[in-house]
């Protein structure tokens, strides 16, 4: 989101600070989707884990060798969410958009560089919910166990489209894998009612959702995109374009802060539902 010069690095310094002088230390996610090896990535963790900021990358794998793996953990990078539809190369450029030996090999180096430093990196399987996972949703959670990931989680779509209906599947996952999922029955039965009701919105509409308060995205999540947007939701207009201090943007906010408290969409993406769903 945002058409603007892309952030410099200092200029991602100066937003981080601003962050930590404003509210104090937060968890900073760097959503570097296919290009984890970009040396300003590692560069940003190592910032904001200098500020005392929890840090997790989600990305699918692309440019992460053994080398990229040492890197993260020497910069302080506390979690990783991998991205992974598919073992084979068909599947997993279907669901995700790259090979499947980047995201295979990005996790081999993951674990060997953790165990190597001895470091307790948190290694996430996300797998996406959408058309074609169903294939080889098994045997993706199958080697992820065997390739040493901590857990896996199966994520919504940001909106309500072209999701596979699979309910014995999908539900199976709570049951067969334990403490490895680490989906909540209350994201299962959401996902189920995103999957009925696709009308290719974002998330479902309220009145299908277990979840009748308002959003609270605007509370929980700040993105400053990469080219200068900022914003809670991605799917209203957002606050406005970071041009120095974050301050000055922020007072601006109301408009889009009151968007999200009018809106009668419940979005499941981990990334829109920060906290934890209950159940």
């Amino acid at each position: 989101m945002g058409s603007g010069k892309p952030l410099t690095r200092h200029e991602w310094h100066q937003v981080i600070a601003d962050v930590v002088a404003w509210i104090g230390p937060v968890p900073v996610t760097l959503i570097a989707t296919h290009c984890a090896d970009d040396v300003e990535v590692a560069e940003l963790v190592r910032f904001a884990h200098r500020l005392e900021c929890p840090t997790r990358l989600v990305t699918d794998g692309t440019g992460i060798d053994s080398a990229v793996a040492a890197h993260f953990l020497t910069c302080g990078l506390g979690s990783i969410r991998l991205l992974v539809g598919g073992v084979s190369e068909l599947v997993q450029r279907q669901t995700v958009g790259n090979a499947a030996v980047e995201a295979t090999g990005a996790l081999a180096a993951l674990h060997a560089a953790r165990v190597e430093a001895g470091a307790s990196l948190d290694i996430e399987i996300a797998i996406p919910w959408v058309q074609g996972v169903t294939l080889e949703l098994t045997a993706v959670i199958g080697w992820a166990r065997q390739a040493g990931a901590d857990g896996f989680r199966v994520i919504a779509p940001y909106r309500a489209e072209n999701l596979p209906a699979d309910p014995e599947l999908l539900d199976g996952i709570l049951d067969d894998y334990g403490a490895f999922c680490r989906n909540s029955a209350t994201s299962i039965d959401e996902l189920h009612a995103m999957v009925a009701h696709q009308d290719g919105a974002p998330g479902i509409d309220r009145q299908h959702s277990r979840r009748r308060l308002r959003c609270p995205v605007g509370g929980q999540r700040l993105v400053i995109g990469a080219r200068r947007s900022v914003y809670s939701c991605p799917f209203h207009a957002p606050i406005g374009a970071l041009d120095g201090a974050l301050g000055p943007v922020w007072q601006g906010a109301g408009s889009h802060l009151q968007a999200i408290a009018s809106c009668s969409r419940a979005c499941m993406h981990p990334e829109l539902a920060p906290q934890p769903l209950i159940g």
